[in-house]
């Protein structure tokens, strides 16, 4: 196991959104002991379900622009834009645009556990042990998320 890998070594994996969501993203991943890395590409009419998880999650719009919403607030995010999403809050994106939105997302601690974590490609030197314990997992939940997207005339 490396502590490199080359961009055409990352696997691009398409995630579809579990029932409820609409779309799928492109998503490239890495991790390490403390923390986890992905590009994604989330296309127009992307809509990620209502979810927490125990990463806290920082965000930097690489190209496009894309909603997410956080404990019932709203944030129009544009290229440029860094955005974080404390762990265990409420949260959901959608790409309302007409192009692709291309995002860089940093979890601490790495977000690999369940379906997060396929394709994830770990960053480790030979002989380095990996220390992740009890990697955090999307946990859905039932929202209200139109109320709050209307709240901001999205709906």
């Amino acid at each position: 196991m490396p502590l490199h890998l080359k961009s055409q070594d990352a696997k691009e994996r398409r995630r579809p959104q579990p029932g409820g969501g609409s779309g799928s993203m492109g998503v490239k991943k890495v991790y390490g002991n403390e923390c986890s890395l992905m590009v994604a590409v989330r296309p127009p009419g992307y809509h990620s379900r209502p979810h927490y998880h125990a990463s806290d999650q920082i965000v930097y719009v690489l190209e496009g622009e894309n909603w997410w919403f956080i404990d019932g607030a709203a944030y129009r995010c544009e290229k440029g834009d860094f955005l974080r999403i404390p762990a265990n809050k409420i949260q959901w994106d959608w790409n309302r645009s007409g192009a692709d939105c291309t995002v860089v997302e940093a979890h601490a601690p790495p977000m690999i556990g369940g379906v997060s974590g396929d394709g994830a490609f770990a960053l480790f030197h030979e002989g380095e042990a990996r220390r992740v314990a009890e990697p955090p997992t999307n946990i859905y939940v039932e929202h209200d998320f139109e109320s709050v997207e209307r709240k901001y005339g999205l709906r």
